[in-house]
C-alpha cells in the first residue's frame, strides 16, 4: 500500500505521512517496494515477531504494577 492510500480518511499530510513511513522502516516495522514513481509498504513480520517477543518478555509484570497503580489511584482519591 502507497503511502497516499495509507494515510486515506486521515488528517495527515503526504510530508508527515512519509516521515512516520521512514521511521517505522528504520525501525525494521515496515519495508517497502518501489514500483515505478510509487513505494508500497507493508509490515515487516520479523519486525512485528522481535516487539512480540519483548512483549511477552514483560508482560508478566504487567499486571502487579497495574494493581499496584490502582491501589494508589484509589489511595489518591481518598
Amino acid at each position: 500500500m502507497n503511502a497516499s492510500a495509507l494515510r486515506e480518511g486521515m488528517p495527515i499530510s503526504q510530508s508527515a505521512m512519509s516521515q512516520h513511513l521512514a521511521v517505522l522502516r528504520q525501525a525494521g516495522l515496515v519495508c517497502e517496494e518501489r514500483q515505478g514513481r510509487f513505494v508500497n509498504y507493508q509490515v515487516d513480520p520479523q519486525g512485528l515477531a522481535l516487539i512480540a517477543q519483548w512483549l511477552d518478555k514483560y508482560r508478566a509484570f504487567w499486571p502487579e504494577r497495574i494493581d499496584k497503580l490502582n491501589i494508589l489511584l484509589k489511595d489518591m482519591d481518598q
